[in-house]
């Protein structure tokens, strides 16, 4: 049997608060999971998403990304300097501004083109070009470089804004600019029309991404994944990118040699968005389609190596070989106690 290294990523599988993740979990069966966890001897690894994903490629943990994504959306963005500028709602919740991003809501090209038509005119005299490569994946061209540190959006996703606003020696400068821009937006058509129909206005944008990434690295010679940023990002360094299967099977096992990635994250929009329902459903799901064949494959040895990634403040890492299968002193561990 070849050596097969297959690397999980499941953001969101361990929800935050405690209390609030036993009751989630009461008369959940997810014997898979447990027996994963237990002899993987899972331990604690609390590392947001983003810097996570950025060790992997080896980039700075602010994923200075903007412009190979650019670049993979058919933006000639080899020159200049580069910002990923993506649409979301900023939502006022007592004395903050919580963002939510594209997994709470929808956009149309022609919507996107609108309102960016209306920034390119208001801002080209700050050198400031926006791009809407995507309805909701928008990139900013500069004149100059942005002098200024930006969080990643994965990392601010249903949080407040306020700590993450941009800082360094220009931030003030945008600050001003995302003040401005709101104040577009507020009164732009596209948004009284959205508002009209009950859906989210666009009314900001999130700027991060900036910086030179460099070559891109990555262990694994293959990735499974629908999220955009690390397909975009995979490709770039050089793996094999393929849509994420429905499931785990043996059968999966012959497309690939080495070791292999795969990025699981319909679980994150549930905890981010506080959806206890939903995520308590998907984790039902993930037992059935990837968990259960998981463990039946490291059983059989079909599997050499499984390496589970948790991102998160309850982030968790775990490491299975063939071998661990038989070692029954390694007692299943719900998801509960982490």
């Amino acid at each position: 049997m070849s050596s097969q290294h297959l690397t999980l990523m499941v953001p969101g599988l361990v929800w935050p608060d405690a209390e609030l993740r036993a009751e989630a979990t009461r008369d959940l069966a997810l014997p898979a999971l447990a027996w994963l966890l237990g002899r993987g001897q899972a331990r604690p690894a609390n590392t947001p998403a983003s810097p996570w994903l950025a060790r992997l490629l080896g980039v700075a943990a602010s994923l200075p990304v903007a412009r190979q994504l650019a670049q993979a959306d058919g933006l000639t963005a080899s020159q200049g300097h580069w910002l990923c500028a993506d649409p979301v709602h900023l939502r006022v919740e007592q004395d903050s501004l919580l963002l939510a991003d594209a997994q709470m809501f929808s956009l149309t090209q022609a919507e996107a083109d609108a309102l960016v038509a209306t920034l390119n005119q208001h801002f080209a005299e700050d050198g400031l070009v926006f791009h809407a490569a995507q309805p909701t994946r928008w990139y900013l061209q500069l004149s100059e470089a942005a002098d200024a540190h930006f969080t990643p959006l994965g990392d601010v996703v249903a949080q407040s804004i306020d700590p993450h606003l941009p800082h360094g020696p220009r931030a003030s400068q945008w600050r001003h600019w995302l003040n401005e821009l709101q104040m577009l937006l507020f009164s732009h058509p596209v948004n009284a029309a959205r508002e009209a129909a009950g859906q989210p206005v666009i009314n900001s944008i999130w700027p991060w991404g900036g910086g030179e990434a460099g070559t891109l690295q990555l262990p694994a010679s293959t990735v499974y994944t629908d999220q955009p940023l690390l397909a975009a990002l995979a490709a770039q360094a050089g793996a094999c990118v393929d849509t994420l299967p429905t499931q785990f099977s043996p059968a999966w096992l012959g497309e690939w040699r080495g070791e292999a990635l795969v990025w699981l994250d319909g679980l994150s929009a549930a905890v981010s968005y506080q959806d206890g329902w939903a995520w308590r459903n998907q984790l039902l799901a993930l037992e059935q389609h990837w968990f259960a064949p998981l463990a039946a494959a490291l059983k059989a040895r079909q599997l050499t190596t499984l390496t589970l990634h948790v991102p998160g403040e309850a982030g968790l890492s775990a490491t299975l070989r063939a071998g661990d299968s038989w070692k029954f002193w390694r007692g299943a561990r719900q998801i509960a106690t982490f």
